[in-house]
């Protein structure tokens, strides 16, 4: 409850005021005109009376400063509690009767006049008694009314009283008496009214120290009172105000200050930021209402100044740590040198400049820095608990600014300080185990300079010493763990030894897992788990580690603002690890993200810069592997057609130039940027061929290996740059002394490099290479003993990169086929097989596996031959049968029937069947069409996730094969498991190599028929089909290019048929005649059958169309057709499994898709108009679909594939030599590309037919791979394909469709045709067979009504303009003599084939020629390309017999149309 606060006027002016009032009162009110002198003698008296008593009892103890003595009295009364002041007290007055006062005043009065006083001076005495009354009268006026103002009792009562005293006082006639009395009243007044206000003040003070709610709002209550008693004006009215203002202004501080505590005590329980910053603010008003000359300004800045701190290092803010600067400055101001807080506050300015420097890299801020943290060292004693802080800051000081600009007195420096911290601080200290950490890590960065390995096995030391210091759970513990972490990784880098990363890694997974989301230092140790997983992965090639490390730095990245001043420390980490990965993979992505990344890392950090060198460094090497990737593989991502190669070199080197100019000698970089500018020099050699780049190589090699000790692990990858400067000297010049260096630096490589190290594989194939080299030059068989030993050894470090293992795999069989005996070769393309799964991985995408086969199908090919020439004829089957359609087979590998396993291991295959599932969908994915961040980053994360996927399935497989029942689960068939494909027929194998050419026949009865062809070879086989492929243009069905000359076009095919007879006389007669004795086995009067499965460039020429053509002798005019049905089939596996999948029942009506474009593109395919119609003739309008025009979208094409089980395209279609995945069928809004139909899986299908342009042409590179559309309807699940190899003519599809149809599925309204159905072989080659008959007439003439002519739409008619060759379009648009039109189905892009002769002035007789030559031309045309090289027919999946047997059915081998024996001496006589 408070108390009562007021106080009245009665108590509070003392009681001789109201008896000088009275007295005043009862002079003014009797005086008259006749007693003014009497009066006037009174009221002297009076007053000397009052003086007198003020004078002894009120203003005796007044000093001279008496707004001094206010001020010290207020300020004891609140300090003191219990000082009590002493009011005046008046003793009784005794009362004077009116007579004898008037008597006394008038004896007084006369007394004291002189007694020669003339008249004239009483008249004048008299008037002056006269004007002091009226003044009196005046003077009495306003006493009055302070006597009225006192008995009201208002607050301001007294003030107000004084105020009209004073008024009074002026009114008084100076030197009156009057005016002396009224003065001593106002001093009484005064000195009673100092004694009220202390009494005030004291009790005020007493509210203060009660506690209660209301307490300071009494307090201010009764303050207020006090200054309402003083007078205004009075120096102890300011006094009490100014009192009172700072005692207010201190409670609003203090409240403040209470208000900010409370939120930081709410943020520490929840971590909610919100309520942080708004303490922040508040703290900030504080420090805006104090001023200056407050005690505890300085103090509240730094406690500011340490919140702003606290949120930079958890948030990252710059404008924070600007504000910690700021702040602690103006403490430090504040504070004078010898302030036991002023070290301190220079300690945290210290702090805040190298967090700036840290953000920003500007060099004042570390030079502050230095300056303010000695100048705290200085300030603090030795005995000083903080003193060993301070040298350890100092000492962080001199480290940073070391690392900015590489001087090795400030690392020295560093040392210098962070060792006298340690020494110290004591044992136990909570210091101790931070002053250690530091002064380990400044040894560790003066390794890092200096490479003195003392050094870092030190900073080991110390650093192992503060994490054992260190309990969990500390904040430090992270740090600790991460600094020792990458200690260990430097360390691992100079000695190799593995036990160190496999340290660093698990330090630095700890430090990771110790550190929250959110923290400052969340990036710096994702960065440095992710370099230890670098550094793993270049030891142990394990591509598991360089995703890792790609995840790390990427993230580390992503948490990192641009302005941050490691955010180019963690993009130049994050760029060598997509580095390293491209030199795994070699995916172009990859060394183009590590351009960007190592590029943005050079633009963020400033010229000068200590790190500068190195990321010019990394950046020069990426464009020296991205020039190395044009120039092997001549692939130009968009946008890099304007690139200037050559320039891009010069720039490489340039870089590498400045890192060296940027570098000291001594520091530990510099070998590796001497090596870096070497293989630049000599990359720049071999692009321009300039003598002295290769010298400058050799000579910065020889720097980096002479400044490299032996112990150090980059020491043989120096020596192997060097090595490789001397092979390209040793190439240009043939100096032998080069190539003897050559060869003792690779062989000091080999010997310093650890076996299980990635490299060693690389280095030993490097010093085989080197061995060979010399072998050619002196011949000594050591030589040879010794390189095929290293090629040995380089294929068992299982570490190393696949394909350095595969092509060290393929040197050593290569002079062991050579050399050695042909079984230690054997041995050798063992190992190479067993290699090929790893160069072309599950884990890639499909695309970049195909770029990996070139390498691998001429060593297949030369595998097989070796062991066919050790007559090892079913391992060369098993060989060939394993290195061909290695992609396909991977595909339909993921989508293999897993019903054994289902029934053993459920589990298992349930696992295995979900992992192939994701592995098929990954592998044959399409890129993204988005933002290309979000693209990069979402491939990124699919291809690892796609890598993981594989790296999964292997084990998955790996656990199966250990299984009891399934050790070959998976794995290459053996030749048991792949005789039964000849079950319907002889599968002829023509392998070709470099040395000659062999055919395997694998027979349904007897054992494998070797049949050598000598008189082939690779190289023939590779020339016969460049000119084939010639010819083929040269006729413009090729690459739907115009022929200009119809010359060209009759030699074209001219040479087709010496190609074709040079097949006939070389390969295929020699074949038939080998197995004739069983071809003809169980044909019952039948065709035999005949599947051809060729390599290498056999697999594109038109085996099935050899033959003999146009002899003069028609007797030897003969061709495959005349003695078998010919088929082809990529691999033995394609035709296997004929239990596998359930028989067609015969009955049921197949439904049919019919997919067509007439109108697609840039040319007309009208007959498809007609080709629709024929089909239709034999399918069922209920179990048919068509959808053409805008109908037939890829979208609704591609839903529509499942519900039928045949399809037939009849549309333009593109082989894409470029990405043969982009080959595709051109529907109405866009492409069916390979790429999109491998990610089909379809079941119960049977059919397609592609009556398309080039769908089953392949990729020329490609040999051993059917990389086709063809191809890719079999992966999707047809098991049966008939498709084109090149260009078809439009008019001639509805004949081959209406006879295959017809063949096929026989009339829906004839129930004898419906009996008489054959296979689609066969269907297909009676077909052509009909195109033959119908397009030739034995005896050289056509009649009028001749198909011939109603195709070709010539009229008789002696116009020239009239009489000319029918076209492709609609028979009403007349086509003039002027020149032949004929359309292809090829690419929307394809120019329609002519040949212009201008008609005017030609002779009938020209013309007839003319025509003639047209005739000759269009029938070559049909035999030698529609009829001998368009239809091929390819089976997958397993099915019934192979021969003309009446019903549906579909054997599971690929097949192709006969040539057509068309007799071309009928052009003779023409």
């Amino acid at each position: 409850m408070s108390k009562d606060t007021s106080l009245s006027s009665s108590s509070i002016v003392n009681r001789k005021y109201w008896i000088l009032i009275t007295l005043f009162r009862k002079l003014l009110l009797d005086m008259s005109e006749s007693d003014i002198l009497l009066e006037g003698l009174m009221v002297n008296q009076a007053a000397a009376e009052v003086e007198e008593t003020v004078t002894l009892e009120s203003t005796s103890g007044y000093h001279e400063d008496e707004d001094a003595e206010l001020h010290m009295a207020i300020r004891m009364s609140l300090e003191e509690p219990d000082a009590e002041t002493t009011k005046d007290t008046m003793e009784d007055n005794m009362h004077i009767d009116k007579e004898e006062e008037a008597e006394l005043d008038q004896a007084l009065f006369l007394s004291n006049l002189p007694p020669d006083m003339c008249d004239e001076q009483l008249a004048e005495l008299h008037q002056a008694r006269v004007n002091e009354a009226r003044s009196a009268q005046d003077v009495l006026d306003l006493v009055h009314s302070a006597e009225q103002l006192l008995e009201c009792g208002e607050p301001d009562a007294v003030s107000n009283f004084t105020g009209l005293i004073h008024q009074a006082v002026g009114l008084a006639p100076d030197g009156s008496d009057l005016k002396a009395l009224l003065v001593e009243v106002l001093s009484d007044i005064k000195s009673e009214t100092k004694d009220d206000v202390l009494d005030l003040v004291h009790s005020a003070k007493q509210f203060l120290g009660c506690g209660e709610p209301d307490a300071f709002s009494n307090f201010t209550g009764v303050m207020h009172q006090a200054i309402g008693l003083a007078p205004d004006g009075s120096d102890l009215k300011a006094s009490l105000i100014e009192v009172l203002s700072g005692i207010e202004s201190d409670k609003k501080l203090q409240e403040l200050n209470d208000s900010a505590a409370q939120l930081m005590e709410h943020f520490e329980q929840s971590g909610d930021w919100t309520a942080f910053n708004n303490a922040i603010q508040l703290m900030e008003k504080l420090n805006k209402l104090t001023p200056d000359g407050h005690t505890e300004k300085a103090k509240s800045l730094s406690t500011l100044g340490r919140a702003f701190s606290y949120r930079f290092e958890h948030l990252g803010k710059l404008e924070d740590i600007e504000n910690v600067i700021r702040v602690k400055q103006q403490a430090v101001d504040l504070t004078s040198d010898g302030h036991a807080d002023k070290a301190a506050w220079l300690n945290d300015i210290g702090k805040a400049f190298l967090s700036r420097f840290e953000h920003l890299g500007e060099l004042g801020d570390i030079k502050s820095a230095i300056l303010v943290h000695q100048q705290a060292v200085d300030l603090t004693p030795d005995d000083n608990v903080h003193k060993a802080a301070r040298l350890n800051m100092l000492g962080n000081a001199f480290f940073r600014r070391f690392e900015c600009l590489g001087e090795h007195r400030d690392i020295d420096n560093a040392i210098l300080f962070n060792q006298q911290a340690v020494n110290l601080t004591p044992d136990g200290h909570d210091n101790k185990a931070a002053q250690l950490n530091n002064l380990g890590v400044t040894l560790f960065r003066r390794f890092e300079d200096l490479g003195e390995l003392r050094d870092i096995q030190n900073a080991i030391h110390v650093i192992q010493q503060a994490v054992d210091l260190t309990p969990d759970g500390h904040d430090d513990k992270a740090r600790q763990l991460g600094n020792l972490g990458n200690a260990f990784i430097r360390q691992f880098e100079h000695l190799g030894e593995l036990k160190d990363i496999e340290n660093a890694i698990l330090l630095n997974q700890k430090a990771v897992g110790l550190t929250p989301d959110g923290h400052a230092q969340k990036a710096a140790r994702l960065n440095n788990l992710g370099n230890a997983f670098f550094r793993r992965f270049e030891h142990l090639g394990q591509l598991r580690d360089i995703e890792n490390a790609i995840l790390l730095n990427q993230h580390a990245v992503d948490l990192t603002p641009n302005d941050h001043a490691d955010k180019a420390i963690w993009l130049n980490s994050l760029g060598n690890a997509f580095f390293r990965r491209y030199r795994r993979l070699g995916e172009i992505g990859d060394i183009k993200n590590a351009i960007c990344f190592h590029q943005q890392a050079v633009n963020l950090t400033p010229d000068g810069h200590a790190r500068k060198a190195t990321l010019l460094n990394n950046l020069s090497g990426d464009f020296v592997y991205r020039y190395v990737h044009f120039c092997e593989h001549g692939d130009m991502e968009e946008g890099e057609e304007s690139i200037d190669w050559t320039r891009l070199m010069e720039n490489a080197i340039l870089f590498n130039q400045q890192a060296i100019g940027l570098t000291p000698d001594g520091h530990a970089d510099k070998a590796r940027l001497l090596s870096n500018l070497g293989n630049t020099l000599q990359g720049q050699f071999k692009l321009l061929g300039k003598l002295e780049d290769m010298e400058n190589a050799i000579c910065f090699n020889q720097q980096a290996v002479d400044l490299t000790p032996d112990d150090h692990a980059d020491k043989p990858e120096w020596l192997n740059s060097l090595g490789a400067a001397f092979k390209c000297r040793f190439e240009h010049f043939g100096e032998l002394s080069d190539l003897e260096k050559e060869i003792f630096l690779m062989r000091q490589a080999v010997n310093l490099t650890p076996d299980g190290h990635a490299n060693k594989a690389r280095q030993l194939r490097h010093l085989g290479d080197a061995l060979v080299r010399r072998f050619e030059c002196l011949h000594e068989h050591g030589d040879i003993m010794e390189a095929t030993v290293t090629y040995k050894q380089a294929t068992e470090n299982t570490s190393s990169h696949p394909v350095t293992r595969y092509d060290a795999a393929c040197c050593w069989a290569d002079l062991c086929s050579k050399h050695h005996s042909p079984s230690s070769a054997l041995d050798a393309y063992t190992v190479a097989m067993e290699i090929i799964p790893q160069v072309v991985w599950f884990g890639q995408k499909v695309h970049h596996r195909y770029k990996e086969l070139p390498k691998i199908g001429r060593t297949i090919n030369a595998a097989a031959a070796m062991a066919i020439s050790v007559k090892d004829l079913q391992r060369a089957v098993e060989w060939l049968e394993e290195g061909r359609s290695i992609v396909w087979k991977q595909i339909l590998q993921l989508r293999t029937p897993l019903d054994e396993l289902h029934q053993q291991y459920p589990d298992l295959a349930n696992d295995l069947s979900q992992v192939s599932l994701a592995l098929y969908d990954v592998g044959t994915s399409r890129s993204w069409n988005i933002d290309s961040e979000i693209k990069r980053k979402g491939a990124e994360e699919e291809a690892q996730f796609h890598r993981r996927l594989a790296a999964h399935y292997e084990q998955l497989l790996q656990k199966i094969r250990e299984l009891d029942g399934f050790g070959s689960f998976l794995r290459p068939k053996k030749f048991s498991e792949l005789a039964p494909a000849a079950r319907n027929g002889p599968v002829v194998i023509i392998n070709v190599h470099d040395s000659g050419c062999d055919a395997l026949v694998v027979c349904p009865s007897t054992n494998i028929i070797h049949i050598p062809l000598p008189m082939f070879s690779y190289g023939e086989a590779a020339k016969m089909h460049s000119v084939l492929i010639a010819s083929l243009r040269a006729g413009g069905v090729r690459d739907r290019e115009t022929f200009e000359k119809l010359i060209n076009y009759e030699v074209s095919n001219l040479v087709l048929k010496e190609i074709l007879g040079k097949l006939w006389v070389l390969v295929a007669h020699p074949i038939l005649s080998a197995v004739e004795g069983i071809l003809y086995e169980n044909t019952h009067g039948s065709l035999p059958h005949i599947t051809w499965c060729a390599t290498g460039a056999f697999a594109f020429l038109p085996l099935h169309a050899a033959g003999i053509y146009g002899s003069d002798d028609s007797t030897k005019n003969m061709d495959i057709s005349d003695f078998a049905v010919s088929s082809y089939t990529t691999t033995l596996t394609a035709m296997l499994g004929s239990g596998s999948k359930p028989k067609q029942d015969l009955t049921k009506t197949p439904r049919v898709l019919i997919v067509s474009q007439p109108g697609t593109g840039k040319h007309a395919l009208p007959f498809t108009v007609k080709e629709v119609e024929v089909i239709q003739c034999y399918t069922s309008p209920d179990h048919t679909c068509h959808l053409t025009n805008e109908m037939a979208t890829v979208g609704a094409v591609w839903s529509e594939m499942s519900k039928y089980e045949i399809i037939h395209f009849a549309c333009h279609g593109i082989q894409d030599t470029k990405d043969p995945l982009k080959s595709a069928f051109a529907l109405y809004d866009g492409r069916l590309d390979l790429n999109m139909l491998m990610r089909l899986s379809l079941e119960n299908v049977e059919l397609a037919v592609l009556s398309a342009c080039e769908t089953a042409t392949g990729d020329e590179k490609l040999p051993e791979e059917a990389v086709h559309l063809a191809a890719g309807m079999l992966a999707v699940g047809y098991p049966s394909v008939i498709a084109t190899m090149w260009s078809i003519y439009d008019h001639n599809t509805p004949l081959i469709a209406d006879k295959v149809y017809a063949n096929l599925l026989g009339h829906s309204d004839n129930s004898e045709s419906q009996k008489a159905k054959l296979t689609p072989a066969y269907a297909l080659h009676e077909a052509v067979k009909h195109l033959r008959k119908e397009s030739f007439w034995p005896s050289g003439c056509h009649p009028p009504d001749s198909p011939f002519y109603r195709n070709l739409n010539v009229e008789t008619s002696d116009s020239l303009e009239e009489a000319g060759p029918g076209t492709r379009l609609p028979s009403t648009r007349p086509i003039s003599a002027k020149g032949v039109e004929v359309s292809h189905r090829g690419g929307q892009d394809h120019p329609d084939y002519n040949h212009q002769q201008d008609p005017e002035n030609t002779t009938l007789e020209e013309f007839v020629k003319y025509f003639i030559r047209i005739a000759h031309q269009y029938l070559q045309y049909l035999c030698h390309v529609d009829a001998s090289g368009l239809f091929q027919f390819y089976y997958l999946m397993p099915g019934a017999h192979a021969d003309n047997s009446p019903r549906f059915n579909f054997p599971h081998s690929v097949f192709a149309a006969a040539a057509l024996d068309f007799d071309l001496r009928s052009f003779a006589s023409w």
